[in-house]
């Protein structure tokens, strides 16, 4: 049976499906557990899910040419770094000093989510088509840099829910 879902309906089930799971593997931790890195050069669940967001946040204003709301809507001061770090190159150090207030810092993930979709909504088929230049300098249509996206944001859920794992145990999930 063909289907018609479209390439918008796609990326947002992708965005939704790891939404859930990181609200769902970082509910009810302690700021200890939010914070814990396994070794020195690990990331914590906390930066995770902002680089996550921010990543999501940068690509998709990007795509649609709207500013990013780490900056316009004043995430970035709130959480005290410049407006154009996404977490791309941080450094070890950086990740262990990572330090943003829960509500801060879900409040961020929060709005970024609900704008990521709101933008990916919105898009049109000249904006899916559109060559923008990714991260690496490469220029790509903007479809294979939200596919991209999600497949970061799968992949870094999967991250946030192994930590929850390790920190928890079996079945916290169920």
């Amino acid at each position: 049976m063909a289907s018609d879902v479209n390439l918008h309906q796609f990326i947002i089930a992708l965005v939704e499906a790891a939404y859930r799971s990181i609200k769902q593997a970082t509910d009810d931790l302690t700021d200890e557990q939010l914070y814990y890195q396994p070794t020195a050069e690990s990331n914590s669940m906390a930066w995770l899910v902002w680089h996550l967001s921010r990543w999501r946040d940068f690509i998709s204003a990007t795509v649609s040419g709207e500013p990013q709301i780490w900056v316009s809507a004043g995430w970035a001061q709130r959480c005290g770094m410049p407006g154009e770090r996404t977490g791309m190159g941080d450094t070890p150090g950086q990740v262990t000093a990572f330090r943003v207030e829960r509500d801060v810092l879900f409040g961020y993930v929060d709005a970024a989510h609900q704008r990521t979709i709101e933008r990916v909504a919105a898009l049109t088929p000249t904006q899916l088509e559109q060559l923008i230049v990714s991260h690496t300098g490469e220029q790509r249509p903007a479809w294979r840099a939200l596919a991209g996206m999600c497949g970061d944001s799968a992949q870094h859920a999967g991250q946030i829910a192994y930590l929850r794992g390790m920190l928890s145990g079996y079945g916290w999930r169920g």
